[in-house]
């Protein structure tokens, strides 16, 4: 994705009001000092959605979304993120800067790289309408000439330079994936006797293709490598044209391959995806969710299968959050999609078979229970056990809860006892005290201890004017080991240089930054107590970082003297342990 400058960003979101843009898709109400409405992203009965102008910020309570309007536009719209400044753009009357169209953050321009794949898109669905043998092997697989024309089927011919010919910047073709560079000099087709899948962007731009072998080739399928437009672990093929038939997506179908797509679509299911010969990554997911609630994960009803369905389940777990829903479809022994809905009464077995699929949470629950005899103390330990990891992955959320109750009848302990077990041996904090979220109440025992960062953050995000307070700590905070201190300190340094800036402009700031997500999190929090016990908070806390920091370079300047004095001889027996335990503490004072 082109960079678009922080600048541009900046003014943009300076220009635009996240009440007007929200109420025009979600009809808002005034409560207080903010706005008010039923969520749009979870079913509920009660608003918990809210949106506040000061902040430029919305968050539900329900589901935990929140974001800027740049963020509610990638899910509400569900566009990336490149389109939604785009249209917030256009509302305010604003073009992108030219570097932001043609320019990449790292390399040359892209818009030559899709000129030459919208030239050999054309030349292949030409190809294809003069080729009678790839027509006549379509007719056989039962693909119409509608949904070739829909898919953009195309035929690749067997030549080495049948698009070499006709492309005339080559070393853009190269770039793009389509020509390989000689040793020798000179350019040659990649895809050759083939029939040609274009892959599409969420845009409808063709940034890829993927080729069936139509001879003997030994690799029957061959996909694009990996170029500035395409990376494959972050695409899915049909969710273009599946967006194009159905406005509102009930669920996403992620099956194997590209006929299995045409053809469900064919047959009256234009919601299938299919990931582009890689297994279901995490970032697969976070696409798909943000068209649909539901994905349903369709897999051969193997071993095979069932491991690659685990596997799915791995991913799935931490992005269940709110409404989303996970499914797992097994086909019948044998089958495919594409042979399932040809066959007799295929639609409706089709349709069976989708809505037989089963929830995650049975698909999570039957791998973790099984080989254990439940009837026994020893395998309701090991069942605890096997389901410490998976239970600690989700979101903080009714799926977990229900998963815990149903844990709690197989291992009979009582649900609060697990949520204490799990939330006691969750996994070890990081070794740096990184901006986190305030934890749930069923982790009561955690939250108890809240970090300086975290705090000071969570004090300074819902009152930007305490930036004010603490100037003299920020060079403290800046040249401090801690990531999360050095984050507070560029947060205090922005809003003390601008006072009347709202949180979501600092926070865009951030978007690529790891902790992007957690730093929202804190943003939609409104910390209790009164001004001025906030102020003394948050005074307190970077007082404290502070501290932690000017004790660190005291720890390190003994640390440094001991060693010059060891340099000139062993050391005895006191300043040897002082050493060690000056050692001790700078490895452990992370804050």
């Amino acid at each position: 994705m082109a960079r678009i400058p922080q600048s541009f960003i900046d003014q943009l979101l300076d220009r635009t009001d996240i009440v007007s843009i929200i109420d025009l898709r979600v009809s808002l109400k005034k409560t207080g000092r903010e706005y008010g409405a039923c969520c749009p992203f979870h079913d509920e009965n009660t608003p918990s959605f809210t949106v506040s102008p000061t902040k430029q910020f919305y968050h539900c309570f329900g589901c935990g979304a929140h974001g800027s309007a740049i963020s509610f536009l990638m899910e509400y719209d569900r566009l990336e993120f490149r389109d939604a400044v785009d249209v917030l753009a256009q509302a305010a009357g604003m073009e992108l800067p030219e570097e932001a169209v043609e320019d990449t953050p790292t390399g040359p321009p892209r818009e030559p790289l899709y000129d030459v794949l919208r030239i050999a898109d054309r030349h292949y669905q030409s190809a294809l309408r003069k080729n009678d043998a790839t027509i006549a092997y379509l007719k056989k697989r039962g693909v119409s000439g509608d949904m070739a024309k829909r898919y953009g089927l195309g035929h690749a011919a067997d030549s080495w330079d049948a698009l070499t010919g006709i492309i005339g910047d080559k070393p853009a073709a190269a770039r793009a994936g389509m020509l390989i560079e000689r040793d020798s000099g000179g350019y040659f087709d990649r895809f050759r006797n083939r029939l040609m899948f274009p892959i599409r962007d969420t845009r409808g731009r063709t940034i890829a293709f993927g080729g069936r072998a139509l001879g003997d080739d030994k690799a029957k399928y061959l996909n694009s490598p990996e170029t500035p437009l395409f990376h494959k672990s972050d695409q899915m093929y049909g969710l273009y044209e599946a967006r194009q038939a159905m406005r509102d997506l009930p669920r996403l179908l992620v099956v194997e391959g590209y006929m299995d797509v045409i053809a469900l679509a064919q047959h009256g299911f234009p919601n299938a995806v299919a990931t582009l010969g890689t297994a279901t990554t995490a970032s697969h997911l976070t696409t798909l969710f943000r068209h649909t609630q539901e994905v349903v994960f369709c897999f051969d009803g193997d071993a095979a299968g069932t491991r690659a369905a685990r596997k799915a389940m791995d991913i799935s777990l931490p992005v269940m959050r709110g409404a989303r829903r996970v499914r797992f479809m097994f086909m019948p022994e044998g089958e495919d999609p594409d042979t399932l809905v040809h066959s007799d009464n295929g639609t409706a077995r089709m349709q069976a078979a989708i809505d037989e699929a089963r929830p995650a949470s049975e698909v999570l629950l039957n791998g973790l229970t099984e080989g254990l005899d439940l009837t026994t103390p020893d395998g309701r330990a090991q069942l605890i056990e096997r389901a410490r990891a998976p239970i600690n992955a989700l979101p903080p959320e009714a799926f977990r809860a229900e998963l815990i109750g149903e844990l709690s009848r197989l291992s009979r302990l009582p649900s609060a006892d697990l949520r204490e077990l799990f939330a006691t041996h969750a996994s070890a904090r990081p070794a740096h005290d990184t901006p986190v979220a305030h934890k749930p109440a069923a982790r009561e025992a955690d939250s108890a201890r809240v970090t300086p960062v975290t705090r000071a953050l969570s004090l300074l995000l819902a009152d930007t004017a305490l930036a004010g307070k603490v100037d003299n700590a920020r060079a403290d905070l800046a040249d401090h080991n801690n990531p999360g201190a050095r984050i507070l300190a560029e947060a205090i340094d922005f809003f003390a240089n601008n006072p009347n800036v709202a949180v979501a402009r600092w926070l865009e700031r951030y978007r690529d930054n790891r902790y992007f997500s957690r730093l929202q999190t804190l943003a939609a929090q409104s910390p209790p107590g009164d001004d001025d016990t906030r102020a003394d908070e948050f005074v307190d806390a970077v007082a404290r970082l502070s501290q932690q920091r000017r004790s660190r370079q005291t720890l390190r300047e003994r640390y440094n003297a001991l060693l010059a004095q060891q340099e000139h001889g062993p050391l005895d027996e006191r300043a040897a342990q002082e050493l060690k335990e000056v050692l001790s503490q700078l490895q452990g004072s992370t804050g």
